[in-house]
């Protein structure tokens, strides 16, 4: 099939296409664990090859072709829809994409080998694309985070596209059908193959935004965390809990500094392994009983801190009580029979107080509970001592 000049200027626009696809991938293979852009550059790769195929076609072979280039348009817009579903963690509902894709080949087929209508065939393309790509919208429109203007911005584009190709049977008649009669030098295809362009080089611009933050949230998230517990680690919580300390609302704040007893001894006896699945148990025991706004913070070793806003005193005993409770009710990881308790200090973190003074005054009431035979809880002098057996 000869490409003449004007077919060269029209293979611009998929040739970007099938480049932006490549630049997906790369990225992809630096950042395996965005599955995503893999998806979306399949998406692509599919959508820019079938319009560089078809760009290439004279009119008697774009009717003969149709259900060919109408599988790499549909494979285009099923991967497509599957990127979106893994970016917001939604079902993009393949197997009623693959329906509908395999639905619309056949009426391609129809339309194209048995009965030649390319308006029809146009018409059924474009509804079937526009249905597979807007399969996840409705679900990622209900848990889209409205602060995230990056998140929220590729949502939109994503919506923009799929009404577009939804609306393409209006262009079509708005612009009139006669110009189908010669499809690939048609303003039909002009202005499709420059907003697919269009909407790629915004699209993959906004994707490789989305892959940027999710490294630096990434990198984050493991220079604030404790990498065993998943628990805010000591530098972590002393810049979340200064902020908290500042704000009157959330008066008054309770701290807890918690140690699970003996637990040298459990290391010793069964292993680093058996211990590290103590820790791991007793940090659930606690983010079980706190609430968002609450910090749970691993300060090393068996040592924890727990900053409970909103909560005087009273309630911060009960929090302690009952994840001693859980922890001794939950021994996982101990030999059958064996014993796992934990002790708690418990003071009040005063607005605009010294958070490091706090933390010394719950570690000495720390070192009280472990003196009055571990597996306790100790309160400031003034609210009094609770022992728990």
């Amino acid at each position: 099939m000869a490409v003449n000049n004007v077919q060269t200027y029209l293979l611009v626009a998929p040739a970007v296409i099938v480049m932006l696809s490549a630049a997906l991938f790369i990225v992809w293979r630096l950042k395996r664990d965005q599955r995503y852009l893999l998806w979306m550059g399949c998406a692509l790769a599919c959508m820019g090859s079938a319009l560089i195929f078809q760009t290439t076609l004279d009119q008697i072979q774009v009717a003969t072709w149709s259900v060919l280039t109408g599988l790499g348009y549909l494979c285009g817009a099923w991967f497509g829809a599957l990127a979106m579903g893994s970016i917001y963690s939604v079902s993009s509902h393949p197997r009623l994409g693959a329906a509908i894709g395999l639905t619309a080949l056949v009426m391609l087929g129809y339309f194209s080998l048995i009965k030649d209508d390319i308006v029809a065939s146009v018409h059924v393309l474009s509804m079937a694309l526009g249905l597979i790509q807007v399969l996840p919208a409705p679900a990622i429109l209900r848990q889209l985070r409205k602060h995230e203007h990056l998140e929220i911005a590729l949502y939109s584009a994503y919506l923009l596209f799929c009404f577009y190709t939804l609306s393409r049977p209006a262009i079509v008649h708005a612009i009139g059908y006669a110009e189908l009669n010669n499809y690939v030098y048609s303003q039909y295809w002009i202005v499709t193959t420059m907003s697919s362009m269009a909407f790629s080089l915004f699209f993959t611009f906004l994707l490789l935004g989305c892959a940027v933050k999710g490294a630096v949230n990434k990198l984050s998230d493991e220079r604030d965390h404790d990498p065993l517990t998943g628990l805010l680690n000591r530098r972590s919580f002393n810049e979340a809990a200064e902020s908290l300390i500042r704000d009157r609302r959330l008066q008054p704040i309770s701290l807890l500094v918690g140690d699970i007893d003996h637990f040298k001894s459990i290391n010793d006896s069964w292993g680093h392994e058996c211990g590290d699945m103590v820790l791991q148990n007793v940090s659930l025991a606690m983010m079980n009983n706190v609430r968002n706004k609450d910090l749970v913070a691993r300060f090393g070793g068996e040592e924890f801190v727990l900053l409970l806003v909103n909560s005087d005193i009273e309630r911060a005993k009960q929090v302690a009580a009952r994840i001693r409770e859980q922890v001794s009710a939950n021994a996982a990881g101990l030999p059958a029979g064996k014993p796992l308790t934990i002790s708690f200090g418990v003071t009040v973190l005063k607005f605009e107080g010294n958070l490091q003074e706090s933390l010394g005054q719950g570690d000495k009431l720390l070192y009280k509970a472990k003196d009055s035979g571990r597996n306790c809880v100790c309160v400031d002098p003034d609210v009094g001592f609770l022992a728990i057996a």
